[in-house]
């Protein structure tokens, strides 16, 4: 209650509205959206294509300059994506990371643990190391289960 009432008199005396800070949030969103998202993002992957079709020429390795292009090249995506799980509530943020770990316990975890399986079957074929990979496999697909199990405990 005292720290509601000196708000109340910071604001009244000259301290920083409401309206200016709504006018600068939304300023900034603009700005990211219209000018890093859609216009610096996209040069800055082709700044990486064009880095790693030099690298592959020069006869050095272009997986870094691939890998960061195809990393900037889905965060319009990603951005998007983050936006769309604000519910704009109070617990907005929970509910951003609630979504979050969702999407990573449905989505990329099980495509994560496919990538992984072929890799086991890749090195038991060349008769390397396999058995870590299968681990890493179960263990990305049983953490939805686990989760859930941990959520009906509480």
């Amino acid at each position: 209650m005292v720290l509601l009432v000196r708000y109340h008199h910071a604001a009244a005396i000259g301290g920083i509205a409401t309206g200016w800070i709504g006018s600068l949030v939304a300023d900034i969103s603009q700005f990211i959206t219209g000018f890093v998202v859609q216009r610096l993002v996209p040069t800055l992957a082709a700044f990486f294509v064009l880095r790693a079709v030099l690298d592959g020429a020069s006869g050095q390795q272009p997986l870094a300059s691939i890998l960061t292009a195809m990393f900037l090249l889905g965060v319009e995506t990603t951005y998007g994506l983050l936006q769309s799980y604000n519910t704009g509530t109070p617990y907005a943020m929970a509910d951003v990371l609630d979504s979050l770990w969702n999407h990573l316990a449905g989505t990329i975890m099980p495509l994560a643990a496919v990538l992984a399986l072929v890799g086991a079957i890749l090195n038991f074929a060349n008769h390397k190391p396999f058995m870590r990979l299968v681990a890493v496999s179960l263990a990305m697909l049983t953490t939805s289960a686990i989760w859930k199990l941990v959520v009906s405990m509480m």
